[in-house]
């Protein structure tokens, strides 16, 4: 039989099911200004607005008290495709195909400065530490404005291709690129303190962990990878590799707490990981078209999501992990919860791929990893697993020619 034809079926009854019902329970609201697709969303003001950047040219504001539009920023001639915030800061900063960067004080609604480039502008960033703008441009550079007096400090080279995003933490710059690398930049001399490659297509998405040990990309690979960039595991181990979605990833992010991953994709949906574990814990179907941008305020109440279906989405996720159908629909995979005996952690164990051979289970994976007494079985190991299988089927021929071997002798 065909296990691997078998176990996608299985999937989409399951899995996908309770991705559709899960989108439905969950505390959203639809926002409609835009006339054409949204491309990026950011928070600023402690999280108390954000704004949105759109194909129609414009940047809207938003109270997320209110879940209302509170003012609009015109001047680009051409799609808006980035923005950026810094979240206790007013100014904003947006990139648009019209090749120009300008910066906007939110309070007045005012265009401060304004910057031409001679390529397109892919993405922007910028932090208030570091009274620093990152643009990232179609001609393969990477340019550094200051803040304070507006002048181009700096241009980092080095990527084959169009530099198509980047984030920075304090000084250090990380870049994506069209080339499939990703390269880390010290912004006080520009420079390289590392090249990243593994990523087997174009880099849409990067972003460094708060404490800065961590960084998470996302990719046209349909991946979102992990790499420890504080250890250094990555060069020996390789990054930890996230596979879910069924689409290009567009967005991934840490939230504040570096304990949660979010990730969007062109497959409409919403993925938040497990940023320790690497696996996933819940998963949305948010949009009806691509999904472009995603932000996560800090305390991880609220979900932001842009389309190009033209709406802007926004997802109470604070509970959930309580949420009934959440629970419904792993107690429906055969999921049994217990909670540690030792350290008191709440673990699941799925009876139909586990067998017991000695105690019950009263500690999670992590306390029980000296003693472990189990066998894991699934569908994949009966029709893929053969790994093994010649080394098993070899020691029953050894165990039956001893016993042949001691009836003879008898």
């Amino acid at each position: 039989p065909n296990f691997q034809s078998i176990t996608k079926q299985w999937y989409q009854r399951r899995v996908r099911g309770g991705v559709f019902r899960m989108s439905k329970e969950l505390d959203v609201h639809v926002l409609k200004s835009h006339t054409a697709a949204v491309n990026s969303v950011s928070f600023f003001d402690n999280d108390q607005k954000f704004v949105s950047a759109g194909d129609d040219c414009c940047l809207n504001g938003w109270s997320v008290k209110d879940k209302s539009c509170i003012f609009k920023l015109k001047g680009h001639e051409g799609p808006v495709k980035t923005c950026a915030t810094s979240s206790s800061s007013s100014k904003i900063v947006s990139g648009s195909w019209d090749r120009t960067v300008r910066l906007w004080d939110s309070s007045s609604t005012n265009c401060l400065w304004t910057l031409q480039h001679e390529a397109l502008i892919l993405d922007v960033s910028f932090s208030e530490e570091s009274n620093l703008i990152t643009v990232c441009c179609d001609d393969k550079q990477t340019k550094i404005w200051d803040l304070r007096t507006f002048e181009n400090v700096m241009n980092l080279d080095g990527h084959t291709n169009s530099v198509t995003c980047c984030c920075q933490n304090r000084f250090t710059l990380a870049t994506g690129s069209l080339d499939k690398t990703i390269r880390m930049s010290d912004l006080r001399n520009g420079n390289i303190l590392l090249h990243l490659t593994g990523h087997t297509s174009a880099i849409s998405s990067v972003d460094i962990s708060t404490d800065g040990f961590k960084l998470c990309s996302g990719s046209w690979d349909k991946t979102v990878r992990v790499w420890d960039i504080h250890a250094g595991t990555y060069r020996t181990q390789g990054p930890k590799v996230m596979y879910e979605h069924e689409g290009c990833v567009s967005s991934c992010k840490f939230v504040a707490d570096n304990q949660k991953i979010v990730s969007a994709g062109f497959d409409k949906t919403v993925i938040i990981w497990d940023a320790l574990a690497t696996k996933k814990r819940h998963q949305i179907r948010a949009h009806a078209s691509w999904i472009n941008d995603i932000a996560m305020t800090a305390d991880g109440e609220w979900l932001l999501t842009c389309s190009k279906d033209r709406t802007i989405r926004m997802w109470n996720v604070k509970n959930a992990d309580k949420m009934p159908v959440v629970l419904h629909n792993k107690l429906s995979m055969g999921y049994k919860f217990q909670e540690c005996s030792e350290c008191q952690r709440t673990f699941k164990v799925e009876k139909r791929d586990l067998i017991e051979v000695g105690e019950e289970f009263t500690k999670c994976v992590y306390c029980r990893m000296p003693e472990r007494s189990y066998h894991r079985l699934s569908d994949l190991d009966l029709g893929m697993g053969a790994i093994g299988a010649d080394s098993e089927l070899s020691q029953i021929d050894k165990t039956d020619q001893v016993t042949q071997e001691a009836a003879v002798s008898a």
